[in-house]
């Protein structure tokens, strides 16, 4: 079975790693095995929400060694991910900033919706 992680950029904050636990929850409800991993150090407010609701902080990777594919939460930038993900298979991203420089070998699912104040996404 290939190995799949999702993860948000890699100075994360509230929303990034949320969206990569949603992610994985998400797609374990599709019958896929996807792990919430994170490619930074976790904040104050990050500790506090994930210990408010009982969720454990997601496991630190620092390179893609013996992952096949990756899902995008909360970032596109390459610059904002982990080193290494130009030459990664990308299969999927959710976000909600702009689109930079983005491309991949293949077709993949992409969802990009702004979202604001009193604005609801939902994937």
């Amino acid at each position: 079975m290939a190995k799949v992680v999702t993860f948000g950029h890699k100075n994360p904050d509230t929303d990034s790693i949320v969206s990569a636990v949603v992610m994985a929850d998400f797609e374990a409800k599709l019958g896929n095995e996807v792990e919430a991993v994170r490619i930074g150090n976790i904040n104050k407010e990050t500790k506090y929400v994930l210990g408010k609701f009982g969720v454990a902080e997601p496991r630190l990777i620092e390179n893609l060694e013996g992952v096949d594919q990756v899902i995008l939460v909360d970032h596109n930038e390459f610059g904002q991910s982990i080193s290494g993900i130009e030459s990664a298979v990308i299969t999927k991203v959710v976000d909600h900033h702009r689109i930079e420089n983005f491309k991949t070998a293949d077709p993949i699912f992409y969802r990009a919706e702004p979202v604001r104040k009193y604005s609801y996404c939902i994937i």
